[in-house]
């Protein structure tokens, strides 16, 4: 180990000591240009880290320019990067909007992962002037950055979400450098306008939502400024920001608030205590604005405007309490996509994830299975998805694919409707959409069945499947399709047309396939011989059976449609078929990872998966 890593080690110690932490010694790496580390690269050092790792792993840095992109994913939490010293240690990438797509892909560095901390590094997007370029895009919760710098102009650095405390950091830009929904305080910085503009553009969506900025005994200056510059302006309707004690050397303007857009000073929240210097004057300040009382500006300290849910105070917090505390905010993932705010889907994240989907999207309209499409991308993984286009083996409608992704790009597209401009890939959603419907529709079989995997595949892979909802999942959407849902107003005719009679094919062989005993009709199997429509295996461990899951989806379907005498004989014949078949008296639940059966007379009714034919 060469000189510099330990002391970097000695020094990364005292560092951590004073936020309360201790540093673990069973995972370290080091990081060197020059090959005296052990390895070369940061993102190196990351792919060393394993996933979901539970404590503190440290990637020292040694001084140099790492021209990278740099992404730490939600899946590995606990990262530190130590540098050097921030002047010295750079970790820098070239990118904007306008290569990216979206404001949310064009970061120099990504922190997806909870409970990062960074000392003595530089953050730097080196594209310059004329479009957004993020810096360093945090959506991590309980995230530290010490000693830090973070370079750029427009949209430096997107504190996008979760809990953030920024120390002793010097950021600069020069229009809304400071942005995103996250609650973050910044403490003894400085704040660097490089000419006219916006320092914060906050984000929030209702008033009682904990995001917004605060900033503590901070430094506001500026250079090359003609018109002047404003503290912030509302990203979103109620957009908070607060200056508390801070030294505004900067030439502020006197108003030194935007409203950004009329109607915002009505709910935008923004406000400044005790703070001093010529830009601090208060008399020509906008009337919408706040001052604070002491009572008002003590719930903007760190302990309390940071401590969420689960308490957390940078200041103190040791990494035994870190391990043993969930954090309270986690990233949207593929699995909650369709559980956010309506206005959600009109921001950039929204827009940057629906470019993800078109990435992912084959050549032939469908999708692969088991991808978390919202999981940020480097650029190279962009390009490795535009090689494999013409990879169409694995489409798929199994494990919730193919038409998630259609109803998703449908909900960016109403969403993109109701914007005053609809982003830059507007188009090519509509394109994806269109391809991803058709795969829907060419895949379904003459008989109203469709397949698991489309081109079909030999075996199993060709049976009409219910497994996994898959059938009634893509027939739900094209049932809303049809019917002119809130998120397809915009399908042309003869897409909903095919849509609709798609679904009407298909009633009537969902009707047949219910599965009929001696003592009547009952529930469905999982899959069906798509020639014979006879129940059918697929693995070894699913045999042919009924299941009890997958029939709810198709009982829950039929009870959507115009309830003819035979759907209603098919839903009451199946609700009798649960009722006598249920399982009472237990409880089923999860403990310390397991999955145990508790007897509990007052539980609600169980039902297994599957059950034999009889």
């Amino acid at each position: 180990m060469t000189r510099f890593f330990f002391l970097s080690s000695l020094f990364f110690s005292g560092a951590f000591s004073a936020f309360g932490l201790a540093p673990p010694a069973d995972c370290v790496v080091s990081v060197a240009a020059d090959g005296s580390g052990d390895v070369r690269s940061v993102s190196e050092a990351i792919a060393k880290v394993p996933a979901g790792n539970k404590t503190r792993c440290r990637i020292l840095i040694k001084a140099g320019t790492y021209d990278e992109q740099v992404r730490v994913p939600a899946d590995k939490p606990f990262v530190a990067f130590i540098g050097e010293s921030a002047e010295r240690t750079i970790l820098k990438f070239k990118i904007s909007n306008k290569d990216a797509g979206s404001t949310s892909a064009a970061y120099a560095t990504y922190v997806g992962g909870h409970d990062f901390y960074a000392e003595n590094i530089t953050f730097e997007n080196s594209f310059g002037k004329g479009s957004q370029a993020v810096a360093i895009l945090v959506e991590a919760d309980r995230a530290i950055f010490k000693n830090c710098r973070f370079l750029g102009w427009q949209d430096t650095l997107y504190a996008k979400n979760g809990r953030q405390y920024y120390k002793d950091s010097y950021i600069e830009g020069h229009v809304d450098y400071i942005f995103g929904q996250a609650a973050a305080v910044f403490e003894n910085c400085r704040i660097h306008n490089k000419a006219d503009g916006f320092i914060t553009a906050p984000m929030r969506f209702a008033a009682d939502e904990p995001s917004g900025f605060v900033f503590i005994k901070s430094k506001l200056t500026s250079a090359n400024t003609e018109k002047g510059v404003y503290l912030g302006r509302p990203w979103r309707d109620y957009g908070r920001t607060v200056f508390i004690e801070t030294r505004m050397d900067a030439q502020i303007l006197p108003e030194g608030w935007h409203h950004w857009l009329a109607e915002r000073e009505k709910t935008a929240y923004f406000a400044e205590y005790k703070s001093s210097g010529p830009g601090a004057a208060l008399s020509n300040r906008v009337h919408w604005s706040h001052q604070l009382t002491d009572v008002e500006a003590r719930s903007f300290s760190v302990e309390s405007f940071l401590k969420g849910r689960d308490g957390w105070n940078p200041r103190t917090a040791t990494e035994a309490w870190l391990g043993k505390t969930q954090p309270d905010w986690t990233l949207v993932s593929w699995e909650n996509i369709f559980e956010q705010q309506p206005l959600w889907y009109q921001t950039d994240e929204a827009a940057r994830i629906a470019d993800q989907v078109i990435l992912y999207q084959k050549e032939n309209g469908g999708f692969e299975k088991n991808v978390d499409m919202a999981l940020m991308l480097t650029q190279a993984e962009k390009a490795n998805l535009i090689a494999k286009r013409w990879e169409l083996a694995e489409t798929t409608i199994d494990n919730r694919t193919t038409y998630p992704q259609v109803a998703y790009l449908g909900k960016i597209i109403t969403a993109s409707l109701l914007k005053s401009q609809p982003p830059n890939n507007f188009r090519k959603y509509n394109e994806a959409f269109n391809k991803g419907l058709d795969y829907l529709l060419d895949s379904q079989y003459k008989n109203g069945g469709f397949p698991q995997f489309f081109p079909l595949k030999k075996g199993y892979y060709e049976h009409i499947t219910f497994n996994d909802d898959a059938m009634i999942g893509v027939l739900s959407v094209l049932r809303d399709i049809a019917g002119k849902g809130a998120d397809y107003k915009f399908v042309d005719e003869e897409r909903r047309f095919r849509a609709e009679k798609a679904v009407e094919k298909a009633v009537p062989l969902i009707l047949k396939l219910q599965i009929e005993t001696d003592g009547g009709k009952t529930i469905w199997a999982a899959q069906y011989d798509e020639v014979s429509l006879k129940p059918a295996a697929a693995r070894t461990y699913e045999p042919v059976s009924l299941t009890a899951g997958e029939s709810v989806g198709i009982v829950r379907f039929l009870m959507g449609e115009k309830p003819t005498d035979e759907i209603r004989q098919a839903v009451e014949s199946a609700a009798a078929w649960f009722e006598k078949n249920k399982i009472n008296g237990i409880r089923w639940e999860r403990k310390n990872g397991d999955r145990i059966v508790i007897r509990d007379k007052t539980a609600p009714p169980l039902w297994a998966r599957f059950y034999q034919i009889e």
